[in-house]
């Protein structure tokens, strides 16, 4: 499959995002007569007041941590990163100048949410178990949720 470029475009500079000072876009979407995500859900019963389906959750890692890297100007990551067996992404290396390398320079030097080749990607914005779709995700041009963790805990 070989690697993936997270690459930055030309453009605007990129802009890393300080996650104290977030805003977030809301997105509409169609909604059934109800107010489901589709009509079929409409007639499928209801569901008692305060329960919801609980959501599949992944496995958490003692050492992975999360960064938020707005990505709605367009400007790439700047990562080349692998994909694995395990459903992950290995980061091979991360360009001077892009969304992730800045990221890491408005960090403090000990600061252990840097991100450096070698560390994986295990979930972006709720997606993961699966390399292609963390590659569809760090494609998007939104404000971006990436998990990552040490290649010692993988």
């Amino acid at each position: 499959f070989g690697s993936s470029h997270f690459g930055s475009s030309a453009g605007f500079p990129p802009e890393v995002v300080d996650p104290r000072r977030l805003t977030f876009k809301l997105k509409r979407f169609a909604m059934g007569a109800h107010g489901s995500c589709c009509s079929c859900d409409d007639e499928s019963g209801y569901v008692e007041e305060g329960k919801r389906p609980r959501r599949e959750s992944r496995k958490k890692y003692s050492n992975e941590f999360t960064i938020v890297i707005d990505r709605s100007n367009g400007d790439g990551l700047g990562i080349d990163a692998s994909p694995e067996k395990t459903g992950t992404l290995e980061i091979k290396n991360i360009t001077p100048g892009g969304l992730v390398d800045r990221w890491n320079h408005s960090r403090a030097h000990d600061s252990k949410d840097i991100i450096k080749p070698g560390m994986r990607v295990i979930e972006v914005n709720g997606r993961y178990n699966s390399a292609m779709q963390l590659i569809a995700a760090c494609r998007e041009t939104e404000v971006l949720h990436i998990t990552v963790m040490p290649p010692d805990d993988c």
